[in-house]
């Protein structure tokens, strides 16, 4: 009977050894990261600024709805989202076509993030006329949208790509987590931030969407 008893107990033994071997703890995972902060910071800013344009968006369907237009006009507007779908036709483009001077993520990165900036800053300066007609032009904001979306599809490709070299190998893993925190952030900033900053501030879509274009050019 002893001898069982001792054999459990060093059988218990043996797996909280190995359980604590296997399993890092807290101050571990911590000074894993010690080289990596900056750089899991830096790509979350990157994800926010993909996160504002695509919230942008959904304030666009919201202000649609509220001069009328009709629920076939918004789905039409939502084709707009189609780019993160079909993202895997030039994603391979993305990552073998770059300027060696520049390097394979800031060839696209630079033009890009400018790209969306001075779109959004374009469209501002005509949303009024899009939106206040006696019908939203439904069609031409797809359109616009719809670019928009495949140019933050592109800098989803780039930033992906340059986490996976940007982190050393153990920490890879927090690229997924800087996506999603990055990217709902930016959302709610640029969809649930504009109506915050309506309320409060009497602020117009218009000046949001331009000073959003202006952050993401600068």
């Amino acid at each position: 009977m002893s001898g069982d008893v001792e054999r459990m107990t060093s059988d218990r033994d043996d797996l909280l050894q190995r359980e604590r071997c296997t399993r890092p703890d807290a101050e571990t995972a911590s000074a894993s990261l010690q080289g990596d902060r900056a750089n899991i910071v830096f790509l979350i800013v990157l994800y926010v600024l993909q996160g504002l344009s695509l919230g942008i968006g959904g304030v666009v369907a919201v202000l649609m709805k509220e001069r009328g237009a009709s629920f076939s006009d918004l789905g039409t507007f939502e084709l707009h989202r189609w780019p993160f779908c079909l993202k895997l036709l030039w994603a391979p483009l993305v990552d073998a076509t770059y300027v060696k001077r520049f390097g394979r993520r800031k060839t696209w990165m630079l033009p890009v993030l400018c790209a969306i900036g001075l779109m959004l800053v374009g469209t501002s300066l005509h949303i009024d006329d899009f939106l206040d007609a006696e019908q939203p032009a439904v069609l031409t904001l797809t359109f616009i949208f719809f670019v928009l979306h495949t140019l933050c599809a592109t800098q989803d490709i780039v930033v992906d790509g340059w986490a996976l070299t940007l982190l050393r190998p153990e920490n890879v893993g927090w690229a997924s987590s800087c996506n999603v925190l990055g990217v709902n952030l930016g959302i709610a900033i640029g969809h649930t931030g504009y109506f915050v900053l309506e309320q409060q501030l009497a602020a117009t879509f218009r000046s949001f969407m331009l000073c959003s274009g202006l952050v993401i050019t600068l």
